[in-house]
């Protein structure tokens, strides 16, 4: 469920809109007489007219539960929806003027609330935030009677990204490990190795013809990460060195195959053994239960 609310100037126009047969019915109202959009609207604005200040002096809140939640809801499961949205936004159900009207005219049915911002005493409501607050009302509402939130939906959503990215991240590094465990001898080589296992390596290269930072994509997934997004510890500048001297020349033709997007040889980036013996001692025990499935053999049948 998602709500919108805000304040507007109101009008015969809006509430024509809003109250119309044609797209679905009337759920209640309080303190508004009258048949018409029209009569309604003015009712409203015999208080309106005793604040002369407050120009936007209507409330307009939309309330959207999902398809399926609102294919169960009864009336009284929308009246109830209505009072506690009215609460949440400090408006007094019993002496506020105001009316809810159903839209059933699409598949995905919806409550129209137009609301009197000015009450009795002539002092209108604040309206600070209103969107925000419409939103944070909605959330609670559904909480309460076990339907569904947007915001809950899309916390689910990212917790679900974080988890797949955990999982995905522990394949790489996996991976990375078993490359290294093969001593490439340059970053192209681990490069094109880590590619064998489905995983492609993306060194950034600055204009000074640096490696400022790798991502590693997960093929299958499309999964995009950062080195550091993978693990810390991977060190790849420590692993990985470019020891050849730069020329002008190199400096000018490495920045220029990046600006077009070409492909770049690492050839030149050395391993760095000492680094690399020290990472495979350090984590040695921690990968050895994965095998990669460019490396899995078939079983040899014993016939007896």
């Amino acid at each position: 469920m998602i709500a919108k609310a805000k304040t507007c100037i109101g009008g015969t126009a809006l509430f024509n809109y809003v109250i119309n047969p044609k797209k679905g019915y009337e759920l209640v109202r309080n303190n508004l007489s009258g048949e018409t959009p029209k009569d309604m609207f003015q009712t409203m604005q015999i208080l309106q007219n005793q604040n002369s200040r407050c120009k936007n002096n209507t409330i307009s809140v939309v309330i959207s539960p999902t398809i399926e939640d609102s294919k169960k809801m009864t009336d009284k499961d929308l009246n109830n929806l209505v009072h506690d949205f009215l609460v949440g936004l400090k408006l007094d159900p019993k002496n506020a003027q105001y009316i809810a009207f159903v839209h059933t005219e699409k598949e995905h049915k919806h409550i129209h609330i137009l609301a009197n911002r000015i009450d009795e005493n002539a002092k209108a409501l604040k309206d600070n935030y209103i969107g925000f607050q419409a939103q944070r009302i909605a959330h609670e509402i559904a909480l309460k009677y076990g339907w569904t939130s947007m915001r809950q939906e899309n916390e689910n959503k990212k917790e679900q990204v974080k988890a797949n990215q955990k999982q995905i991240a522990q394949e790489i590094k996996k991976a990375h490990y078993h490359v290294l465990k093969e001593q490439p001898k340059s970053l192209q080589q681990y490069i094109d190795m880590m590619r064998m296992h489905q995983i492609e390596v993306k060194p950034s290269v600055n204009k000074q013809g640096n490696i400022q930072g790798y991502r590693f994509i997960h093929l299958s997934t499309n999964t995009n990460l950062k080195a550091s997004e993978v693990d810390r510890n991977l060190k790849l500048n420590e692993l990985f060195e470019n020891n050849t001297p730069k020329h002008s020349d190199d400096l000018f033709y490495t920045v220029l195959l990046k600006d077009q997007d070409k492909h770049i040889s690492f050839e030149k980036w050395n391993t760095n053994t000492v680094s690399l013996f020290s990472f495979l001692n350090s984590y040695g025990n921690y990968y050895e239960d994965y095998t990669p499935d460019i490396n899995k053999k078939k079983k040899r049948t014993i016939r007896r």
